[in-house]
């Protein structure tokens, strides 16, 4: 009843691949034991959806069998894009008494019929300059888009122990990296077809947002630009560029895209400062896929006045450098770091 907690399996399925981590604690630190990426079948996706969930399954079955991951219980991460994150504000009171208010009220905080959806809490502080109150973090998801992501991850021999939230998975990946910072961070993991930001300080979600950008839509532009099918055109964009291309041409791509990243992460982060314009970003951390695109970092800064870098949260992992390369951890560690908050959940947590 009291056995020692686990950390469990971190699986982090997207829109374009599948990532697994294992980590265990290590002292005052954590070891890294296994990690790995396979890529998804695009037939098993429509308009953004999964459509063919025993396709998505097969691919982490083959993932897990590759790593020899014997391990069934997993923390997964639903995305930010089917949920709803809202901070409230109520009387200060036990957590006994919160659960009762909730089951009474729930339906003036959400904008979904309550039958249709699960939802969970947590109470974060007192509120500011107001003792009696308290700040309650709010996460509400339909229950159709969990059961979905639960039947594939069964459907692959898992057991789903932990379903979190992109976004929160990021944010711990982030404070097992940095620890709890005072300043408000930016958190950006940009993903194949869409991406998410998080600004903590001190570990708290102070504004969430879906972004509507990708390596996709870089992908799609070179396919459209130079008449290409999409498997070439990715190539194009890994830079195996063809001799009747020029690099140039391709950099003008990049160049274009990346300007309409920026300006859909300026208007979010616009709309951050309106709600908490005493908050300045000191440091913006961006991840995934898509992230090293080169002077990325570059325009986010002179966009938003914050110095910009690549997270890369596998880097202060301790590990076996006779398992890992050092060069493909820094290779792919910032695509891992969705993967790596998830693995860092323990067994018989909340």
């Amino acid at each position: 009843m009291f056995g020692k907690q686990e950390n469990l399996v971190g699986l982090d399925v997207g829109s374009h691949s599948a990532k697994m981590v294992q980590v265990s604690a290590k002292n005052a630190g954590l070891k890294l034991l296994n990690l790995g990426i396979i890529p998804l079948p695009k037939e098993a996706f429509a308009e953004g959806r999964v459509n063919k969930f025993e396709l998505i399954a097969k691919s982490v079955q083959q993932l897990a069998s590759h790593l020899k991951i014997k391990d069934k219980l997993v923390a997964a991460a639903i995305s930010g894009y089917d949920v709803m994150i809202k901070k409230i504000e109520l009387p200060t009171m036990g957590e006994e008494e919160l659960q009762n208010r909730m089951q009474m009220e729930l339906g003036q905080y959400i904008p979904y019929n309550v039958e249709e959806v699960d939802v969970d809490y947590q109470i974060l502080d007192v509120a500011k300059d107001r003792p009696g109150s308290m700040e309650v973090l709010l996460v509400a998801s339909k229950k159709e888009s969990i059961s979905d992501y639960v039947g594939i991850i069964r459907l692959a021999g898992f057991e789903p122990a932990v379903v979190d939230v992109d976004f929160f998975a990021l944010s711990n990946a982030y404070e097992a990296s940095y620890g709890l910072s005072d300043d408000s961070v930016a958190l950006v993991d940009i993903g194949a077809s869409k991406s998410i930001m998080n600004i903590v300080s001190r570990g708290i979600p102070l504004f969430t947002r879906g972004i509507s950008i990708g390596g996709i839509q870089i992908t799609d532009r070179i396919s459209d630009q130079f008449k290409v099918s999409q498997d070439e055109a990715e190539r194009i964009k890994l830079n195996e560029i063809p001799s009747n291309i020029s690099p140039q041409q391709v950099g003008d791509v990049f160049v274009s895209v990346v300007r309409n990243w920026v300006a859909e992460f300026k208007r979010a982060v616009d709309f951050y400062y309106s709600n908490f314009p005493d908050k300045q970003i000191k440091r913006v951390y961006v991840s995934g896929g898509s992230c090293r695109i080169p002077g990325l970092d570059k325009v986010f800064e002179e966009t938003i006045n914050a110095k910009v870098e690549v997270f890369n949260p596998l880097a202060r992992l301790e590990y076996d450098s006779k398992t890992f390369d050092s060069a493909y951890i820094d290779y792919i560690g910032p695509q891992m770091a969705i993967s790596l908050g998830l693995a860092l959940r323990k067994t018989k947590e909340k």
